[in-house]
């Protein structure tokens, strides 16, 4: 197959020119000189052609249309295996085609990955944690099929390896509390352990996988960066100090900017969780330009899934790196298919339009250099060589 006749933009250098992409299988065949279409060719004219998008933090099996997360638990199994069937669908057709799942429900999502793999359902590339670790806490309550507890290094360890068996591309583990949670659970609070974090990180890396680390509180984010984790996700109260430290050591940051007050409008948040939002988001903002600034690796990351914060619609987090963060367009765009890569450990299979990388191919008709905002309205999808979306069919 050729896809044929469209802008391609180099993810890294920021270049475009217009090139059919081969594709042989799921693969990338080749970059070539625009050549006279076919019955076997794609017709992109007038499209610019990007890497599939990669959301390092999403959640399958949250629902962004409940303010409340306190509802979730209530839903039956076979609800939940629905509801995200459809949220992987809405990703994949909004134009991300890897994703990395940080706390599914009960391991179903393993057997949403196998579907999505053989091809009987639509879905982006899943990248799964299982359960995520953490001490007890309040916020069992809310995300009882998401969390697994554990205490001390070698519970950690034994946590860590129960995932990795149950097929974890990654461990995810809980360095502070969090912000959508109970209200007694305290967001500037640290939680694992710097042992118990390293605990992890030994598990994890024996079997080469990476480790997620949940942080908000800053404190949190130095124990889990110094523990050896390959991305901290959120970071909201980091500052310069324990920034430089992420950028020396390498730690990637995935900011979840869409995660915000006032939850996009959404009713019925609670007033604690409502506060909350609204009290931390020019924090977070400001934190993540400091990351900017002072050169910490940044990956896309939406937190797809909590309040408002919808499926389908992860493309809005690499236009708030723009509008928010300061990144310029061509590093937003970076930010969300060749370092995703890199964190996933997939370096020229995803997050590039290169020979051998997977077909993964998205199409706005908009060059996304001057309006990021296009990439929220793709029109083209292509996921390892299969067309998942094309709106100009027919």
């Amino acid at each position: 197959m050729r896809i044929a006749g469209g802008v391609v933009i180099d993810v890294r250098t920021g270049t475009a020119s217009t090139r059919d992409v081969v594709v042989d299988g799921d693969r990338i065949a080749g970059l070539e000189a625009p050549a006279r279409t076919d019955r076997d060719s794609v017709d992109a004219g007038g499209l610019f052609l990007l890497p599939g998008l990669i959301d390092c933090h999403i959640h399958l099996f949250c629902r962004s249309e409940d303010g409340d997360p306190a509802d979730l638990p209530r839903y039956p199994e076979e609800n939940h295996r629905a509801y995200a069937v459809d949220a992987a669908a809405k990703t994949v057709r909004g134009g991300v085609t890897s994703a990395r799942d940080l706390g599914g429900w009960n391991h179903l999502e393993m057997g949403i990955r196998e579907d999505v793999e053989a091809g009987r359902i639509p879905g982006p590339r899943l990248f799964l944690a299982g359960k995520l670790l953490s001490m007890p806490t309040e916020a069992v309550e809310y995300y009882p099929g998401m969390y697994r507890v554990a205490q001390g290094p070698d519970a950690v360890r034994a946590a860590a390896e129960e995932q990795l068996g149950h097929g974890a591309d990654h461990i995810k583990v809980m360095a502070t509390g969090a912000i959508l949670s109970p209200e007694q659970e305290d967001a500037r609070a640290t939680q694992f352990t710097p042992e118990e974090l390293r605990a992890a990180v030994e598990t994890a890396e024996a079997a080469g996988k990476p480790v997620a680390a949940h942080a908000h509180a800053r404190d949190g984010l130095e124990n889990a960066a110094r523990a050896g984790v390959s991305s901290i996700e959120h970071g909201t109260f980091a500052d310069e100090s324990v920034l430089r430290l992420m950028a020396e050591l390498g730690t990637f940051l995935v900011p979840t900017l869409s995660a915000r007050a006032p939850a996009n409008g959404l009713e019925g948040v609670p007033e604690h969780i409502w506060r909350r939002l609204v009290e931390t988001e020019r924090t977070h903002i400001d934190a993540m330009r400091t990351a900017h600034r002072v050169g910490v690796r940044i990956a896309m990351g939406t937190d797809a899934g909590t309040p408002g914060n919808a499926h389908g619609m992860n493309a809005s987090e690499t236009a708030l790196m723009v509008e928010e963060v300061g990144m310029s367009p061509e590093e937003a765009i970076e930010a969300s298919t060749l370092l995703p890569a890199v964190l996933l450990r997939r370096e020229g299979e995803l997050g590039v339009l290169e020979l051998g990388a997977f077909a993964d191919v998205i199409g706005v008709r908009v060059d996304p250099r001057e309006d990021i905002r296009e990439l929220t309205r793709v029109v083209f999808v292509m996921k390892g060589g299969r067309i998942v979306r094309d709106d100009r069919a027919g």
